[in-house]
C-alpha cells in the first residue's frame, strides 16, 4: 500500500462510512444514478474499498443496460471475501433498507467529493514527507509532484464558488466586445488561415487534442502553431517529450529558411549537406529564432508533476500564452491501469489549462485500427486508450496526408494506364494537408484544406 492511500485510523475527518453507505443504499434501489456518482468521482468517491467495489458493480451492470439490485449485487460478489466479511446479501439489504431519499442525494455526493479530495491531499503531503525523509529524490522532483498532485485537486473541485448570470455575462460581452473590434481577447490563432476560418482561436482555460497517425504531419502542424504565435508575441512552452529541443528547433530553422526562399531540409542540415549561400541564410534565420519567446520543457518533465510544475516556472518568468505537449501518451501518472493513467493525464492537462488560463495544445497517438478501413481519415473513435481525453477536449484536430497512402499504392506492373490513374492521383494530392475540425465545444466542424512540405516542416495554406 503507498503512502497515497494510507490514511490514520483516528482521521475520522477524511471519510463518513455512513454517508457512503446511504449513496450507495439509494443506487440500489434505483441504478439509473450511478451516472450522477460517476460524473462527480465515480469509485474514488469511497473511502471504503468495499464500498468502492459495490459502486463499481452498480455502476458497470447500469451502463450495460442491467437490473442492478440487491439481488443482482449480491450473486455478482458472492464469492468476494470483502463483502461476505460485512454479512454479504444481507448487508446490501441492510444499505438498501436505510438509504437516503433520491433528493437528497446531491448534497451527499457534495460531501464524499470533499472527503476524496481531502484525502487526495493528506495523500499527496505524506508522500512528500515520506520522500524528505527517504533522501531519494531531489527536492525540485519532490515538490513537483506535490504540486500535480495539488493540481489535480483542483480539477476535482470544480468551481469555486456560485457564479452569477450578471458575472457570467459581462466575461461573455467582454469576450465578444474585444472580437468583434478585432482586440486581444486572449485567444491564440494559429497563423493557418484556412483553420483559422473555422477555429477562430485557442482560447485560455481550453484543452485542444491534435491528433494522427506516424507522419501525417501532427508535430509540423504543432511546430507551426508554436512558432506563428511566438512570432506575435505570445509566449509559448514546448513540452518536448519525444524529441530532443535541438530536434525542434533545427525543424524551426528549416522552416524558416524555406520562408526566407533558400529552402534547408532539416534532413540536410543535419548531414551538413548545404550550399555557402544555404550556410549563411541558416545562421541568419538562427538569429531571429533564438529571440522567439518558446521555451522548451525537455523529456525529464514527462512526469505529470514535473510538467505542471515546469508549466508554472515559465509561466511566473514571463508572458506565457500556449502550452503544447508532444504527446499526451508519453506523461506518466498514477494509475492502476493504463486507461486511469491517460485518465489521469487528461485531468491534468485540463485542469493545468484552466488553473494557468491558456491554451494546452495535446498531441495524441491514434488507434492503428484505422489503418484497416478504405476511408483513412481519424475519427473520435480512433483516439486511444481513454474515452477521458475526448470528454476533456474543448476541440479535437486531426491531421490526415492522402499523399502517405497513396505512395504504398504504386501499382507494381507494367500496365501504363494504371500507372498513369496512380500518378494523376499523386499529382492532385502532392502536399496537401487535411487539418480536420472533428470537435469544436463552442464552435462549428469541418476541414481546413492545407499545404505542407514536411522536409522543411512548413505548413500554410493560400
Amino acid at each position: 500500500m503507498t503512502a497515497v492511500t494510507q490514511i490514520r485510523p483516528d482521521a475520522a475527518a477524511l471519510y463518513s462510512v455512513e454517508a457512503e453507505q446511504q449513496v450507495l443504499g439509494a443506487l440500489l434501489l434505483n441504478s439509473d444514478q450511478a451516472a450522477k456518482v460517476d460524473t462527480a468521482g465515480g469509485a474514488g468517491l469511497f473511502f471504503d474499498p468495499v464500498h468502492a467495489r459495490i459502486f463499481d458493480v452498480i455502476s458497470s451492470k447500469a451502463r450495460g443496460g442491467m437490473k442492478a439490485d440487491v439481488v443482482t449485487v449480491g450473486i455478482t460478489m458472492q464469492a468476494e471475501q470483502g463483502l461476505n466479511d460485512l454479512g454479504g446479501s444481507r448487508y446490501l439489504v441492510r444499505l438498501a433498507g436505510a438509504s437516503i431519499s433520491p433528493h437528497m442525494l446531491g448534497d451527499y455526493l457534495k460531501t464524499l467529493a470533499e472527503l476524496a479530495r481531502k484525502r487526495h491531499l493528506h495523500g499527496a503531503i505524506s508522500e512528500a514527507q515520506n520522500a524528505l525523509v527517504k533522501g531519494d529524490d531531489d527536492a525540485q522532483t519532490i515538490a513537483a509532484k506535490l504540486e500535480g498532485a495539488l493540481i489535480a485537486s483542483e480539477a476535482t473541485a470544480g468551481d469555486r464558488g456560485p457564479v452569477s448570470m450578471m458575472k457570467a455575462v459581462a466575461q461573455a460581452m467582454q469576450v465578444a466586445t474585444s472580437a468583434y473590434h478585432g482586440e486581444d481577447n486572449g485567444a491564440v490563432k494559429s497563423g493557418i488561415p484556412a483553420l483559422d476560418s473555422i477555429v477562430p482561436g485557442f482560447f485560455p482555460g481550453e484543452m485542444t487534442l491534435l491528433g494522427g497517425r506516424p507522419s501525417m504531419g501532427k508535430t509540423a502542424v504543432a511546430l507551426t502553431l508554436a512558432l506563428n504565435a511566438a512570432r506575435e508575441g505570445h509566449g509559448v512552452a514546448i513540452a518536448s517529450l519525444e524529441m530532443t529541443p535541438e530536434s525542434l528547433a533545427m525543424r524551426a530553422l528549416s522552416e524558416a529558411t524555406s520562408e526566407a526562399g533558400n529552402a534547408v531540409p532539416y534532413t540536410s542540415m543535419r548531414k551538413g549537406e548545404m550550399t555557402e549561400a544555404q550556410m549563411r541564410t541558416v545562421v541568419t534565420e538562427a538569429q531571429y529564432l533564438a529571440k522567439l519567446p518558446i521555451t522548451f520543457l525537455p523529456r525529464h518533465y514527462s512526469d505529470v508533476g514535473s510538467l505542471v510544475s515546469g508549466t508554472r516556472q515559465i509561466a511566473r518568468a514571463g508572458n506565457l500564452r500556449l502550452l503544447i505537449v508532444d504527446y499526451a501518451q508519453l506523461l506518466r501518472a498514477e494509475g492502476k491501469s493504463r486507461y486511469e493513467q491517460i485518465t489521469n493525464i487528461s485531468i491534468a492537462l485540463k485542469a493545468l489549462a484552466v488553473s494557468l488560463d491558456l491554451p494546452v495544445i495535446a498531441l495524441s497517438q491514434l488507434s492503428r485500427d484505422l489503418e484497416r478501413r478504405d476511408d483513412k481519415r481519424p475519427m473520435m473513435s480512433d483516439l486511444r486508450e481513454s474515452g477521458q481525453l475526448e470528454q476533456d477536449a474543448d476541440n479535437v484536430l486531426f491531421c490526415y496526408r492522402e499523399e502517405y497512402y497513396l505512395e504504398r499504392k504504386r501499382p507494381d506492373g507494367d500496365d501504363m494506364e494504371e500507372l498513369d490513374l496512380w500518378q494523376a492521383a499523386m499529382d492532385r494530392h502532392r502536399g496537401a494537408l487535411e487539418i480536420i475540425v472533428a470537435k469544436q465545444r463552442m464552435g462549428d466542424i469541418g476541414t481546413a484544406h492545407c499545404r505542407c512540405a514536411l522536409a522543411m516542416n512548413r505548413v500554410w495554406s493560400e
